[in-house]
């Protein structure tokens, strides 16, 4: 009796993975400082940018102590980048949200609400630009007070013409010491907010921003 011929297995056909696109190399680039921008944040928020070292920094962003240098020359470069690209982003994300309205009370709500979102979304890099304002020096530091005087400028006009279309008028001290209070109430956020509690009130807290200096701008 003949045995029947046994049936060949079948073949494992092995699939050809798509090559995934390397990124090219000024995008890898920007994607490890951004990494590393977004340690460093973290460790000075957690240490201040004093006590900080770059081998804290190294190790948040798990990368080898000698190899941040390629990317960065020290320290408080690290720190005016950090502020650099907070200012540019809020007034990037400003200019954008203004654009949608010529209403000067949504215009200032507007204002208020870009700030806080970039703040509650970024706590770390907005507690170092407050806390660490005075650490950076020589054109590091010229070149932030420009950017804060930009980014302060637009705050101050919205200031100006919500009081124009109540029918009230502020001097060039009234509107300096008007901006600088609510930049004091929305920058000091970070003491105190509480994601896990406060995130479901933040309509509340841009509301109560608002007031603060609406409220002021009303009794004159």
């Amino acid at each position: 009796m003949r045995k029947a011929s046994p049936v060949p297995a079948a073949k494992r056909v092995a699939r050809i993975k798509p090559t995934p696109r390397a990124l090219a190399p000024e995008d890898r680039y920007d994607a490890n400082i951004d990494h590393i921008l977004r340690s460093a944040a973290a460790v000075f928020a957690e240490k201040s940018f004093g006590l900080a070292s770059i081998r804290d920094i190294a190790a948040r962003a798990r990368i080898s102590f000698p190899r941040i240098y390629y990317y960065l020359r020290n320290k408080e470069e690290l720190l005016y980048l950090i502020s650099r690209r907070a200012f540019e982003q809020l007034v990037a994300s400003a200019e954008h949200q203004l654009s949608e309205s010529e209403d000067p009370e949504e215009r200032l709500r507007i204002f208020i609400r870009s700030h806080l979102e970039y703040h509650m979304s970024n706590l770390a890099e907005m507690k170092v630009l407050v806390r660490e304002a005075d650490s950076l020096t020589g054109r590091y530091s010229t070149e932030i007070a420009r950017l804060k005087r930009e980014y302060s400028r637009i705050c101050r006009r919205l200031l100006e013409s919500y009081a124009v279309s109540r029918g009230k008028a502020l001097d060039r001290e009234q509107a300096r010491i008007l901006t600088s209070l609510l930049f004091g109430a929305m920058n000091w956020f970070y003491t105190w907010y509480d994601p896990a509690r406060d995130y479901d009130q933040r309509s509340r807290i841009m509301d109560e921003c608002f007031r603060i200096v609406a409220g002021s701008i009303a009794t004159r």
